[in-house]
Formats: structure tokens, sequence, C-alpha cells
């Protein structure tokens, strides 16, 4: 049975999402009990007819996870990922099948992220440092009622350790490879007793990238290159283009960036990450609580960590301008290149800043008041305000074919009020409302080297705001000791509004054509005197989601449910376009869910095995097109309009597993596959009914084992290792040659010495121990002939040294 979640318990709430504590060895006879909040109050995980992955701060610690993209290699059909050369500081989230990739403001995740319940709406300055958590769900499928907007596909959900009594403060300080260094430390400070606490976290850690960055020619004195090919604006006689041919050829001389005789011009995938978080617990009285929190973080990555791996050959009137035939076995990296030759110059000269960074401040403030013994208030107020820039070098060659910076700014604040009731021993009840307000702006620099128009201009600052309310209710109702009903709904509404703004470099105004836009003679940039500067039509919508839910209690470690539930993400107008006619509206998609699944636990509580089977039915899909030549001809290219593609059908299975066979050894697993299948799709779109949404792996498996045993002066020895596998996806809407990242094994492994006061630990971490050369994401463009990817780390090491108190 569910209890309501009040204040007093959340304090005591140490043991929650614990899904195996490893530590003294007298208390690992069974696994410890998870307890979720996912349905607003606080359950046993193996009562909650949800698919939840829960993962407590301790197991992140133990597995070696740093960032919020690690939890997906224990998570069945999660794929999390960092954005790359195209999407800079974002993360890319995908559950069962349903995601984002387009880090642009106007478009909405498919994943919820959510710190301490609240909800972070962008895709950018997400990739979190798992600092102090005390738990990580992971709930898969939509979760349109209780989580609300954008939570189609489902949502992760951090929640950070609260200010105590308790004296459980740490320092950890690490070192390790690639020039890695870390601090980390924690610490609670009683105020006033029995009254007001704190609590203090904070970190800081750095490392240098891995991909070296190389000048071609000192690299490559043998065949050293001086000057590139391109083609040019060109006009006959009567002022019409002349198409696009190799008679109409310029050459751009190649400078070496060499200044101080290395061929190493710099490091991408590096990272420099400081974060600092204050708690404040008052306990006003009895029946009133306050808990507020403030997080401030600085991440300066440098560029990403990308290279070229193909190149495509040209046609003579294809929209090209570099004949990539000269040079492609001269640049492509291959299988193993941890270098590139990106030199972030333009074909005009202009270097583009190779940075990426993250500047965020963030605060939250959740008050709980028993108004009674069975009613409870809950109030959750959220504020969260970031920049963020990154520049790219997407051709990754020393030829300036596409270079862009972009420069996003974000505020945000939201409230939820949530009542918490119950009635008798039959019903747990919620009702509440949601507020969430927005404004965020996108600028950028973007030339486009690669287009027949010769596209170079400045983005921006487009702004768009974003309103969403929402009421909703939930409700537990126990028909007996073994069966339950859950039904829930949740009615929003959606309104988004844009300003479009185009100028050119020199922060002109874009003036009209006054002639063929091929013409050298005409204005620059023309095409997109349209657009600058103007609002398209606002996007409004309103949405109600439903949840029903039974579970039936078999026997007193089993339990079986099924599941219906919607979920929808929010469509809007495409807010990329090149020409006015590409300023063009998209739906939201939607998706319903129908799932089963069984919860048990055996042998006397020491083997732990979940498992759902689940069928969706997911419409209007967005995704967005690089070609749009079917919808919109001649001013189809270049192109980055979303468009509701198609609709599929999509099932699958999860499986996991917690086992412990002895006191002191802990096995976890999990599987999942997934079988996703067009049931229509608009061949404008260039989809063919064979493809696969973006992210999504038909099959992924991951198995971690440790064990404890006893060591010298008392302690504890405790070596672990963790694999998972990912099978192959895609990474765009359609198949291209390219745009697909293969299988991989990956395998991280740990061995930690704690001593027998458990006051201090030594841990060594070794991540990708067989040194897998693998992929995290592909940007295809076929546009531009050309295909780069982001390098996962090849293998590193850490040693880290923690003392508690």
């Amino acid at each position: 049975m569910a209890t309501q979640l009040t204040f007093k318990k959340k304090a005591l709430a140490a043991c929650v999402a614990l899904a195996a504590s490893h530590t003294a060895l007298a208390q690992n006879i069974v696994l410890e009990e998870v307890v979720v909040t996912a349905q607003f109050v606080e359950q046993n995980l193996q009562d909650t007819p949800i698919a939840i992955t829960a993962i407590s701060g301790k197991t992140l610690e133990e597995r070696g996870h740093l960032t919020v993209d690690n939890i997906a290699a224990q998570a069945p059909n999660v794929t999390l990922t960092e954005g790359g050369g195209y999407s800079g500081p974002s993360l890319i989230g995908f559950i069962r099948g349903v995601g984002q990739t387009d880090f642009n403001p106007a478009l909405e995740a498919g994943v919820g992220l959510y710190v301490d319940d609240v909800y972070y709406s962008q895709l950018q300055a997400s990739i979190l440092e798992l600092l102090d958590l005390e738990r990580v769900e992971v709930l898969r499928g939509p979760q349109g009622t209780l989580a609300g907007k954008n939570s189609i596909g489902g949502a992760i959900k951090l929640y950070s350790k609260r200010p105590t009594e308790e004296a459980d403060g740490y320092v950890d300080v690490g070192f390790g490879g690639f020039n890695g260094t870390s601090l980390r430390a924690a610490s609670n400070f009683t105020l006033i007793e029995d009254e007001l606490y704190m609590r203090v976290s904070g970190t800081a850690r750095s490392q240098d990238g891995h991909i070296a960055r190389l000048d071609y020619n000192c690299a490559n004195p043998d065949n050293q290159i001086t000057e590139w090919t391109t083609w040019q604006r060109t006009v006959d006689t009567e002022g019409n283009p002349v198409p696009i041919s190799m008679d109409n050829l310029t050459t751009i001389p190649v400078t070496s960036a060499v200044t101080n005789g290395s061929c190493k011009t710099g490091e991408d995938g590096g990272t420099d990450y400081t974060g600092v978080r204050a708690a404040l617990r008052w306990l006003a009285s009895d029946t009133l609580e306050a808990n507020w929190s403030v997080e401030k973080v600085k991440n300066e990555m440098g560029a990403p960590p990308s290279t070229l791996i193909g190149t495509y050959d040209v046609a003579a009137n294809a929209p090209h301008r570099v004949d990539w035939n000269t040079y492609r076995t001269r640049f492509e990296v291959g299988e193993g290149g941890y270098h590139t030759y990106g030199n972030y110059v333009d074909a005009n000269g202009l270097r583009i800043p190779d940075e990426m960074f993250v500047d965020s401040l963030s605060s939250t403030l959740n008050l709980d008041w028993d108004l009674s013994e069975t009613l409870q208030l809950q109030s959750i107020t959220g504020f969260r305000d970031f920049e963020t820039a990154f520049g790219t070098d997407l051709d990754q060659s020393p030829i300036g074919i596409l270079q862009q910076y972009q420069l996003s700014t974000h505020k945000q604040i939201s409230q939820e009020i949530r009542l918490n009731g119950q009635v008798g021993d039959f019903m747990d009840y919620t009702v509440g409302g949601f507020y969430f307000d927005a404004e965020t702006t996108l600028a950028g620099r973007i030339d486009l080297g690669y287009s027949a128009l010769f596209l170079d201009f400045i983005h921006g600052p487009d702004i768009v705001n974003v309103l969403n309310t929402a009421v909703f209710a939930n409700t537990i109702m126990h028909f007996s000791d073994t069966i339950d009903v859950t039904l829930g709904a949740r009615f929003s509404t959606d309104e988004k509004d844009y300003l479009y703004r185009r100028r050119n470099p020199d922060l002109s105004d874009v003036q009209g054509c006054n002639g063929s836009p091929a013409d050298p003679n005409t204005n620059s940039n023309c095409v997109l005197a349209g657009l600058d500067g103007t609002n398209p039509d606002p996007f409004e919508d309103d949405r109600v989601d439903y949840k029903a839910a039974v579970s039936w209690k078999a026997t007193d470690n089993g339990m079986l449910y099924a599941q219906y539930s919607t979920g929808f993400k929010g469509g809007g107008v495409n807010p990329r376009p090149f020409f006015t006619v590409q300023a063009s509206p998209f739906n939201p998609e939607e998706l319903t869910t129908v799932e089963v699944g069984a919860k048990w636990q055996l042998l006397d509580n020491r083997l732990r095995i979940n498992g759902a089977y689940f069928q969706n039915d997911y419409t209007d899909i967005q995704l967005t097109l690089l070609d749009c030549t079917a919808y919109f001809g001649e001013l189809g290219t270049p192109c980055l309009a979303p468009k509701n593609a198609g609709n599929a059908d999509v099932s699958g299975i999860e499986l996991e597993m917690d086992f412990r066979p002895v006191d002191n050894w802990l096995i976890d697993a999990s599987i999942s596959t997934l079988d996703f299948e067009y049931t229509e799709w608009d061949t404008a779109s260039g989809l063919t009914g064979t493809e696969i949404t973006p992210f999504t792996p038909e099959t992924t498996w991951s198995i971690g084992t440790q064990v404890d045993f006893d060591a010298w002066a008392g302690g504890t020895l405790s070596p672990r290792i963790d694999a998972n596998y990912q099978d192959e996806m895609q990474t765009a809407a359609g198949i291209t040659p390219y745009g697909q990242i293969e299988e991989r094994t990956l395998v991280n492994a740990s061995l930690t010495y704690l001593s027998a006061q458990e006051d201090w630990q030594v841990r060594l971490n070794i991540t990708n121990l067989t040194d897998e050369y693998y992929f995290t994401n592909i940007t295809d463009n076929v546009n531009s002939g050309h295909a780069y990817s982001t390098v996962g780390r090849p293998q590193n090491w850490t040693v880290s040294f923690k003392y508690n108190f």
C-alpha cells in the first residue's frame, strides 16, 4: 500500500532507491528495499505499476558514473548521449524509440529531465554532473499524467541529498589519465539544532581532450595542400545562374596554423567543470518543512571531439562547393583515429572560436505542509538561467566548408502545487496544478559554404517564448489487499511564439534580391530578407492525457500489472527557415502505450526480477529533414525543417535483475529488445518505411558484478566489473551511407578498498577497459558532402581517495 510522501518521511528517506548497497558485509544478507516516488507517493518499487530503473547515489559512484548520460548504460531501452559537433553541450535522450536530436529551443524534448521535481526544458545545458545525489529514477513509457510536459518517451528524475543532522560529509580527491584531476566534497551543518540545517556540496573536474587537432600540411609534409577548389556563383549574359560545374571554379589558399614547430594545434573533447550547490532545510514546525537549494555550474569543455569519417563523390551539377574527390583519401580519419584536421577557419579566413561552454544558475524551493494526518500540501518552485555557446568546424578538414558558432540564453520559472491525500485505507490521491514560463534565445554565425546560395549570415537572436499550464489528478485505489487500480488524467495547454532575426555578418540588414540569388553582384543573403524581424503564427494547443493501471499482488513476493497511458510532445513552427516558405508549422506527436509487466522477489529476497512488455501506437512522429525539396521545390535546400513524417507501431521487452547469490556477491543485469515499424510515412520526407527513429538500438544489454572480500586491517576489498552492449542504430531520420553507429560493447571496472571503520576508501576506476574505438554520435550531411562523428573516449583510468567524516 502506498503511503503519503510527508516531509518527515522525506527526511528519513536515506533508504530511497537503494538498488544495492554493498558496504558492510554483515548487512548484505538480502537485497534492500527500493522506494520510489514516481506516482507522487512513496511506494516500494515492486508495488509500482511502472517500468522504472532506480539507482542510488552510492551505486552511481561504484559504477564510476559522472554525468547524467552515463546512467543509460544499465537502463533497458534508454539511450543518452552528448550532442557533439552539431548540437554542442546538449543531452540527446531516447526511451523506447521516442526522443529528440535537435537542440533548437523551439523544439521539445521527448524525454523529460527533472531535478528535484523541477522540469529542465532544454536539451542544451543538460549534461548534468551527478553531484551528491540521493537517487535517480528512470521512468520508461509516456508519463503524460504524472510528469507532464514532453515526457512522452519517459522521464529521468534526479534527487539531491537533503541536509540532515547527520555528520556524513566527505572529501574525494582523484587523478587519472589525460591529465585528469577531480575534487568532490559535501557536508551537513546544523545551524539551529532541531530546526535549521545546511548542506554544501561541490565538484571541480578537469581533463584534457582525447582528439588531437593537427595542422594538415605539417602532419603530411609529403602530401601538402596549398589551395582547395570551390565552385563560384556565375551567371550567363542574360543574368541567369549558370549550373554549378567543374567549368566555373575558383581556388582558395590553405594557410598553416603551425607557429610553434609542433603539428598539434589543440585538443578537442576536454572539460573543465566546476559546480557548487548549497541547500537549506528548515523545520519550521511539526507540520511545515521548507527545502531551498541553489546551484551554480560552469563548464568550459573546449571543442567537441569530432573527426571526419566520410565524404561523397560530387556530381558536376550538385549544389556543393567542394570537389571532395580531390581530398577524400587525405582527410578521412577512419577507424582508430583520435585526431582531426579541422582548423575552424572558413573560406573567407574568419576563425570560429573553438570552444564549448555552459554557465548556469538554478534554484528550487520545496514546501511540505501537513494540513492533517491525511492531507498534505506540496509546493515546488523552480528557476533556471543559463548561457551556452559552441563553435564547430563541421567538415573537420583544413578547407572551409561549414563552420558555425552558436550562442543561446535561457530563463525559466515553474510552479507546481500538489495536494496529497488519503481516504482511509482505500485511496491515495493527488490533485494539482502546473505553470511553466520560459524565454530562450538562439544566435549564431552560420556559414553554409557548401550552399549554391553561398549563405553566410547572423542567425538571431531568435526569441522563443513558451507557456505551459496544466491541472492533473492521480488516484491509487486499494480494492483489496492484493488489487490496486490507478487512474490519472492531465489537461495541458501549450503556447509558443517566435521572432526570427537574420542579418549579414557585419550586422547590417539583409536586403532583398536585386537579381538572381546566384548572381555574384546581387545582395548577400538576399533570400533571407523576408524572414528578418518576422513573427510566424504562434503555436497553441490543448491536450488531455490519461492513465489507467491495475496491479495484482499474486503472491507475497510477486506482482503483475497492466496499464494504458498516453503522452505528447509539443508542436510548433520551423525555427530555422532559409526561405519564407520554409516557415511552416508542424503538429504535436502523440503516443499511446499498452504495457504489461511483472515484478518478483525470490529466494528469500536475494533475487529481484522485473520485466515489461509494451506496445506503442506512435503517431505524427517529428523528424528534422536536411532535404525538403519534395515539400518546397527549388527552395527545399538548404533545409532543417521539422516535419510530421509518419506513424509507427513499436513493441519491446525489458528485463532487469538484481541477484545476491551469497552475502558478499551481487549481480545486476538488464536486457531489452525493440521492434519499430512504420505503418504510414510521408514519402516527401524521404522515408521508405524501413527506417527506425534515431538513437534507437533494437537490442541492448548490461551486466555487472561486485564481490566484497574481507581484507587487511579489517577492511573490505571490492572488485567490480560492468559491461553494456548497444546494437547498431541510426542517428538521423533516414538511412544514409555514414549515418549508422555500429554495435559496440563497453566494459568498465573498479577496485575499491574501504577501511574497517568506513571512514576512508581508495578506488581505482577504469573506463572502456578493452579500449574500444566507438562513436557516440554521427552527422551525415549529405548536402555538404561529408560526414563527421563524435568519438568516445578511449581507455581511461582514475584513482580517487575519499575521506568520510
